[in-house]
């Protein structure tokens, strides 16, 4: 009974933390679009549509709910099948969603006259890139 109740808790932990990754990187989209509406220098951060692909734990766990509630016997394996293919197109769907959402970004960026600054910092799964108007505001390695 505890074990159940301990899995329960982490299976809701770990789907709340997903889609609280999805919020933050739109969280993040809206708050890149407020600094380019309201700021001469931009910061954008590249990476950030990586924080999406965890919406694929409550997909598999919904996809599993599904396939205990509908599929039986004869149509187990057609279901299972669907299921794999479903989770395929999801899958590329969350990488072209951050793709197109980060591409809306940069094109607003330069409807805007933004320009690349020369300081490009690198992390581990990042890269920030300042943006500017004027590259006089650029700032210095």
């Amino acid at each position: 009974m505890m074990r159940s109740a301990l899995k329960a808790t982490l299976v809701v932990l770990f789907e709340a933390m997903a889609i609280a990754f999805a919020i933050f990187f739109f969280w993040r989209v809206q708050q890149q679009y407020t600094a380019i509406a309201q700021s001469a220098l931009v910061e954008m951060q590249s990476g950030s549509a990586l924080l999406l692909l965890p919406l694929i734990l409550p997909i598999l766990h919904l996809m599993s709910i599904a396939e205990a509630r509908f599929a039986n016997g004869a149509h187990q394996a057609k279901f299972r099948k669907m299921q794999s293919r479903f989770f395929i197109v999801f899958v590329v769907m969350l990488v072209a969603i951050g793709f197109v959402v980060n591409q809306m970004v940069f094109s607003t960026l330069n409807e805007q006259g933004y320009q690349a600054c020369k300081l490009v910092v690198h992390q581990t799964r990042t890269t920030f890139t300042f943006y500017s108007k004027d590259l006089a505001l650029c700032p210095e390695a």
